[in-house]
């Protein structure tokens, strides 16, 4: 992919994983709705990171990764957090 395209893909996944936290996490309080924003905003980092060799992106996306899951598990554990 070019710049151009990844730099699209990204804004369209970030607005997906924005829509995510604004409707399954802020609206409806689902605590998968953090796994739903893990796979739009972390995952597609991850493939950027590695497809464009800039590792700093990588643990960028492995702290944000561990801070979703870190929510899903809490909030799993105690709906009403």
């Amino acid at each position: 992919m070019t710049d151009t395209q990844w730099g699209w893909a990204l804004l369209v996944c970030e607005l997906a994983g924005l829509a995510a936290t604004s409707h399954l996490v802020g609206a409806r309080r689902l605590w998968w709705g953090w796994l739903v924003v893990l796979g739009c905003v972390s995952v597609p980092w991850v493939a950027y990171s590695i497809a464009t060799s800039r590792t700093p992106f990588l643990l960028l996306s492995a702290l944000w990764a561990g801070v979703h899951i870190t929510n899903a598990y809490r909030w799993k554990a105690d709906p009403e957090s």
